[in-house]
Order: C-alpha cells, then structure tokens, then sequence
C-alpha cells in the first residue's frame, strides 16, 4: 500500500516535471554523452519544425536538420571540429561546469531555413538513470540580432553624418572668424562704437558655433572609441600647472581669484598630456564662468598610495541637488532661471570620458550658492593594460636596486 501511494506520487511529480518542461517557452533539450537526444520540449519542435518522432533518439544534428549531417554520422562532419553545440557540450561533460548564455551564429543548422541564424545556448549537467546528460537551453534571438545590426548601422550613419557636417562646418567658420579679426583690428577702415558692438557679438556667437562643433567632434570620436590617446611618462605637477597658466587671463578678465598647491612630491605618471590639460581647462573654465567677481577657484594635486588626486574647486553658484546625477549625461545644462550661462552641454561628458579612458575617477561634491568642486583620481602606472614605458621600468629597477 505504501509503495502504490508513493509510487502515484512519484509519478504526479515526474507528469508535473514534464509539464513544466514542455510549457517553458525557451527551447530545451536532453542530450547523452552520445549526443542522442533523449528527451526535448514543445518551443524545440516549434523551431524545428519537426514532429517528436523525429527528434528524439536521434543525433542532435538530426535533430536540429544541419547541414553537415546529410549523409554523415553527428561529429563526422568537416565542421564538427568548430561546431558550437558539439564542442559546448563536450566541454561540459568533460569539465561538470555549465555554460551560461553562449551567443553564437550558425547557418548550418535549421538548413531548409536558407538563412544564418543566431542563438543563445546555455548548457547544464544533470544526472538522469545514472547516466550523465546535459539539459541544452537553445534560445532564438536572430530578431534581436537583427535590430542591433541595424541599429549599429544607423548609428554609424548618424556618426558620419555628424563628423562629415562638422568637419564642412569648420572651413567656413575659420574663415569667418578671421575675417571679423582682421575688421576688428581695424585693418579695413576704423570702426564705429556700434559696428564694432556687432562685429564683437558676431565673433562671439562663432567662436560658440565653433566650440561646439569641436565638443561635439570630441565626444563622437570618444563614444565610438576612435579617439587616439598618447600615453606617456610625464610630470604630472607640470601638466597641471600649464593648465593653470592657460586659464589665468580667463580668471583674471571675470576677476576671479584663482589659487595653486600642488604636492612637491606628486612626481611622474603615465597619462596622456594634451587630454589632462583638455580636462582641467574645462573643470577651471567652468569653475570661472561659474564664479561671480570677486570669487574664488582653486586647482590642487596630491599623491598617495599611486593615486594622484586633483580637486578643482570654486565659491560659485553651486549645482541643485538633483541635477549633480545628471551634469556628466550628454547636453545635459542646469536650468539657471535669469542666470543662463552658454555652454554646449557636451564639456563634463568629455571630462568624464577621458578620465574613464585613463581608469581614473570623477566625482562633485555642490551646494548652492556656496560653491563645488570636482575631485579627479588618476593611476600614477596608467591603465592596466598599456605597457609600461622603458623610462617606468628604469625607476622601478632603480628603486629595487637602492
């Protein structure tokens, strides 16, 4: 009596299983060491195509219509060697590890489909009657594939679009600016108080135009990954003062007073010179603009543990609480009612951008109307994975030796 009781259990639990199975909507498969198939589920049959009879004890490649098994035993084939499946599940009968989410794209199974098609294969190990099996979860995402293609296309468009428009925009621009230069300098005939209020306000909406078409030059080269990077040994403090020296006349015009401590003993590091400056000048830029008359900016660096630390400081407006999350997203201004101040909404982006590329970090810390500051953290030894300069190697056996 107690056996029949839970033999009916055993079996509502074993019919429970195998519902289960057959209702998950992501094709699964039992396969042996053999590869026969013992066992699949209904969303297999649906992309096959086939009836159950003719999937189950048969070869996965059977089973799942490749090409390369017309005539030919599963593994004999010339592709077997490199075939995704049969060399995923050995790899799992051999190891006992299951394989999670493996993206691979086939045109050799599925063969009267006539089209490559793309899968999500993940594979686990499980025991069934003693005997060693795998459960093979086979997901179509050729859709999915087929949208991120596109995309990918369209972004490339979009990309070089922008970069053709940009680099057309340029020329003209540069010519323009020099020629309002060369009327302003009085070279074509002396100028009027009011014309020369408007040739002054039409240099300045260029040299926008022109900062902007720059930015957004920068950010596209650097979202794509095709902006070139020189790294090199360098004396970190000296980049930081040039910097410096470049923003002063800026700090000095808006009457902003702006400090430098730098840590005698910050030393060398492998970064790259012209996009350090590119990032300071922006943060101090910022700070400038940021800042009324009479305000301060303040630039220090230090060193510990191989980190270089550089904070950017001001006693400006501040950045509202809920906007510091969202400053460093692309064309992304803080909303400044009757306090508006130009910029193209690209600058922190960029910042943030060549920092990453370096492993370092960006962080701000605001409160309105008394001030930010902006802490960058750079490795002294440069990104991981760049090779370390013969002039690194020299210090390191230097120090090694004394």
């Amino acid at each position: 009596m107690i056996n029949e009781k839970l033999n009916l259990i055993i079996e509502r639990k074993s019919k429970s299983l195998e519902a289960i199975f057959d209702a998950i909507p992501v094709g699964l498969m039992l396969v042996d060491e053999n590869l026969v198939v013992d066992r699949v589920n209904n969303a297999i049959r649906r992309m096959i195509g086939k009836d159950f009879k003719y999937i189950i004890s048969n070869s996965i490649g059977d089973a799942l219509s490749c090409k390369i098994a017309i005539g030919k035993r599963c593994g004999e084939g010339d592709c077997c060697n490199i075939c995704p499946l049969k060399t995923n599940i050995a790899k799992v009968f051999n190891t006992s590890q299951a394989i999670e989410e493996y993206e691979f794209e086939s045109e050799t199974f599925f063969r009267e489909k006539g089209a490559k098609l793309w899968f999500s294969l993940t594979i686990k190990p499980v025991i069934v009657d003693e005997r060693n099996h795998v459960v093979v979860c086979l997901n179509d995402i050729t859709d999915r594939k087929l949208a991120e293609e596109k995309l990918a296309e369209s972004m490339e468009l979009k990309q070089q679009f922008i970069s053709t428009v940009s680099h057309e925009l340029r020329t003209p621009l540069t010519a323009i600016r020099e020629g309002l230069n060369i009327v302003l300098e009085g070279v074509a005939g002396r100028l009027r108080k009011k014309q020369r209020e408007f040739l002054l306000l039409a240099k300045r909406n260029v040299d926008r135009l022109s900062t902007l078409i720059n930015d957004v030059l920068d950010f596209q080269k650097l979202d794509s990954g095709r902006m070139r990077f020189d790294f090199a040994y360098s004396d970190m403090a000296v980049t930081i003062k040039e910097a410096a020296e470049t923003m002063t006349l800026m700090a000095n015009k808006a009457k902003v007073e702006m400090s430098l401590n730098i840590d005698p003993q910050i030393g060398a590091a492998l970064f790259d010179h012209n996009r350090i400056i590119q990032v300071l000048t922006n943060l101090l830029s910022n700070a400038v603009k940021f800042t009324p008359a009479g305000g301060k900016v303040s630039l220090s660096a230090f060193q510990q543990n191989d980190i270089i630390s550089i904070a950017v400081s001001d006693s400006g407006m501040g950045i509202p609480k809920d906007d510091i999350s969202k400053i460093f997203e692309r064309f992304y201004r803080v909303k400044r009612p009757g306090k508006e101040i130009a910029g193209t909404g690209l600058g922190l982006p960029i910042v943030a951008q060549i920092i990453s590329r370096h492993e370092g970090t960006i962080s701000v810390e605001s409160e309105l109307n008394k001030g930010t500051t902006f802490t960058i953290t750079l490795p002294q030894k440069g990104p991981h994975d760049l090779p370390v300069p013969d002039k690194v190697k020299d210090e390191i056996l230097e120090k090694t030796i004394s």
